[in-house]
């Protein structure tokens, strides 16, 4: 789930480490808990696969120089302020370092892509991350997706309608369990069902309109057609055997 999530967004913006954290926990509903100590082992394993690439090293900010004064004192306690900006942050900081920002290689969207339609959609936890970045998807690619997690769904409830939980062969404790796994599973169907309703919409809008544009091209084409040939000229003067051509007798 780390690489597909890392991946996607390093598909959208270059980001250096600390930006990347942030927004892997800014995903909405995910709840993702990233820490530096898994997440750069994930970048490191990732760029040695050829999967993403260091494209820059963003400097550490710094200030102008503050313009000579004239005074020995004033001169004196700007020397001092930037002698201290220049030295390196005591506690772990990374000082005047730069960072390095991460980017996507080609290979790298071709393994997102093959990471988002993936056949299997049993994960929970995966499932999330895959629709954040669907769109990277193609609209069939999108509907297959939705579909067969909904198919996952669907099973999944049929399998809590068999459990004996079912036939009241529990305690009230665990049927009261089982009870909110069925609506969490009836909410996921439901939001499904609405992801799948809008892009067959989509899709058939963009079916249609493509199919509307061919049939004006042709038409129009059709008439260009018989246009030119209303226009042509019918040369209606004869020739006799010698190659002279005469004007028409007048009747």
């Amino acid at each position: 789930m780390l690489d597909l999530a890392i991946l996607g967004l390093l598909a959208e913006h270059d980001l250096h480490g600390y930006e990347l954290r942030k927004r892997l926990g800014e995903l909405l509903g995910l709840r993702l808990a990233i820490s530096f100590g898994s997440l750069y082992p994930a970048l490191n394993r990732l760029e040695k696969a050829g999967l993403v690439k260091a494209v820059t090293s963003l400097p550490a900010s710094r200030r102008p120089a503050a313009p000579m004064s004239g005074s020995l004192v004033g001169e004196l306690a700007a020397f001092r302020a930037d002698r201290a900006r220049r030295q390196p942050a005591t506690g772990g900081g990374r000082g005047t370092r730069g960072k390095k920002v991460y980017g996507i290689t080609d290979a790298g969207r071709q393994r997102l892509v093959e990471m988002l339609s993936d056949p299997d959609v049993s994960d929970d936890r995966d499932f999330p991350v895959r629709v954040a970045f669907c769109h990277n998807l193609s609209p069939a690619e999108r509907l297959d997706l939705f579909r067969r997690r909904r198919a996952e769904l669907v099973r999944r409830a049929e399998q809590h309608r068999a459990s004996p939980a079912a036939e009241g062969r529990v305690n009230t404790y665990l049927r009261s369990l089982l009870e909110r796994d069925t609506a969490a599973i009836e909410a996921d169907l439901a939001w499904l069902d609405g992801l799948i309703s809008a892009e067959s919409a989509t899709t058939t809008e963009g079916t249609e309109s493509a199919t509307t544009t061919e049939s004006t091209e042709s038409a129009a084409s059709g008439r260009q057609t018989i246009s030119t040939t209303s226009s042509t000229p019918v040369d209606t003067r004869t020739s006799d055997p010698s190659g002279r051509t005469d004007p028409e007798d007048p009747a």
